[in-house]
């Protein structure tokens, strides 16, 4: 009988922890891509944040009103996803012509340790818009961990630094977990939509001339 116990015990940890890891992971796991728009639940994403930009700017999300705005939470050591997700949102953009020009492209970095305005500055340049581009620069928001944990929650984006144990390669070489999703909010500062991993620029763009249409 003792040992039946433990035998249940273990399978409800695996079970306990594989459906933990699943919850924490669903932000980069999605099987999907694509544009998603909102629903019920996806209403509640977006909020207010109080960041600092790649000049050293106070920036919050009332900077932002009267413009559409494309919102990223990502890290600028990040290998593959970060680079990726800016220079689709980037080409997207571009192919707007002058629509581009009520859109802003937001990168909110959850890496503060690392990521300092002078970094953000840098590392954004490589994403600036080219002329005949109508399109705005990215702006970059870094600030403390409380911070960035608030701006987070409000888009409801999970991260992890693994910065003393997995994925760790030194004092100074690691790498963060975190959502990748892209969110565009209104000039109201509601959610439009959000597009997941693997969207074209094509796709993007179709998708942004259509909400961005002026009404009527």
């Amino acid at each position: 009988m003792k040992r039946r116990a433990l035998t249940v015990l273990a399978i409800f940890v695996v079970v306990a922890v594989v459906t933990a890891g699943a919850v924490w992971r669903l932000g980069d796991l999605r099987a999907q891509s694509g544009t998603v728009t909102p629903d019920s639940a996806a209403n509640e994403f977006g909020g207010s944040f109080a960041l600092t930009d790649q000049y050293g700017v106070r920036r919050t999300e009332m900077d932002f009103r009267g413009k559409y705005m494309l919102v990223f939470f990502g890290y600028t050591s990040c290998p593959d996803v970060c680079p990726t997700a800016l220079a689709v949102e980037a080409e997207a953009l571009d192919k707007l012509g002058s629509r581009a020009g009520r859109i802003v492209p937001i990168f909110i970095s959850v890496d503060p340790k690392r990521d300092t305005p002078e970094k953000l500055k840098s590392w954004l340049a490589a994403f600036d818009a080219k002329p005949p581009s109508a399109r705005a620069n990215f702006v970059g928001l870094t600030g403390n961990d409380e911070d960035i944990a608030k701006a987070a929650k409000a888009y409801r984006v999970v991260y992890q630094a693994h910065i003393d144990g997995l994925h760790a390669v030194n004092g100074a070489d690691y790498v963060v977990d975190h959502s990748s999703d892209i969110y565009l909010m209104s000039p109201e500062g509601k959610f439009v939509a959000y597009y997941s991993a693997g969207i074209l620029p094509d796709e993007m763009a179709a998708d942004l001339m259509m909400k961005t249409r002026s009404p009527g």
